[in-house]
């Protein structure tokens, strides 16, 4: 704008017509050449960050694969977890012991409807007798290991439906004895030792018993007493008071 300052009118009206010209000017102007200057920088950059974005490309490239063959692994394992599931709850409804109990009394009852069916056939003169012996007699072993099967699933159940005590010990403690008649006293054990009183027996069982006393015995003196001297009226010992 500085270059058009100093120009006369004339020179404007010329150089409105000269498209040239302006074009010139236009670009050495100040403001473009910043312009020119920033576009040129801005390009470069962007050249700069796309040479850095190739280099990112294999791997993002490796990455995205990779990611599609991790979704698609989950996908499958996903698919193989809900058939899984659906095993579990098919089996373990099955393995229910009411469940269990209900097949195994059906092919108890089977078993035992298709060992009279061979009897019968036998008593027909249909079944040889070998092939009855030998088909009678697995019939009813297996018949009886159902039995016996049914049976304990039955006592399982039972004790698993019988009510539970609660937690803890609930017992009651026992009441206090209320007063009653007194208790006999304990009988006192015997002595070991020799006896107070003299007996008609030995003591020792291996020993003979002695000789009666006979004749006079001297009584024990107590004091304050006189001591008198007299004869043993018998050599059995009196009651003893």
């Amino acid at each position: 704008m500085d270059a058009l300052r100093n120009r006369t009118a004339e020179e404007l009206r010329e150089l409105q017509e000269n498209a040239e010209e302006i074009e010139r000017l236009a670009l050495e102007s100040q403001e473009v050449q910043e312009l020119q200057l920033e576009r040129e920088m801005a390009l470069a950059s962007n050249r700069s960050l796309a040479e850095q974005n190739l280099k990112f490309q294999a791997p993002l490239e490796t990455g995205r694969t990779d990611l599609s063959n991790k979704y698609e692994e989950l996908r499958s394992l996903a698919q193989r977890c809900k058939e899984q599931k659906a095993k579990v709850e098919k089996f373990s409804a099955a393995l229910n012991p009411q469940t269990l109990l209900d097949l195994l009394q059906v092919e108890s009852q089977k078993i035992e409807e298709e060992s009279e069916k061979m009897a019968e056939k036998f008593l027909e003169g249909e079944v040889p007798l070998e092939t009855f012996l030998e088909q009678f007699s697995t019939m009813r072993k297996l018949s009886h290991l159902r039995r016996v099967r049914v049976e304990k699933l039955q006592e399982i159940l039972r004790k698993s439906e019988a009510p539970r005590e609660p937690g803890g010990d609930s017992r009651q403690p026992p009441a206090p004895a209320g007063p009653g008649p007194a208790d006999p006293p304990d009988p006192q054990p015997f002595p070991s030792g020799a006896p107070s009183f003299p007996l008609p027996y030995s003591p020792a069982p291996n020993r003979p018993p002695g000789p009666a006393a006979h004749g006079a015995l001297p009584p024990a003196p107590f004091s304050g007493s006189p001591v008198a001297v007299g004869h043993a009226a018998t050599s059995q010992p009196g009651p003893q008071p």
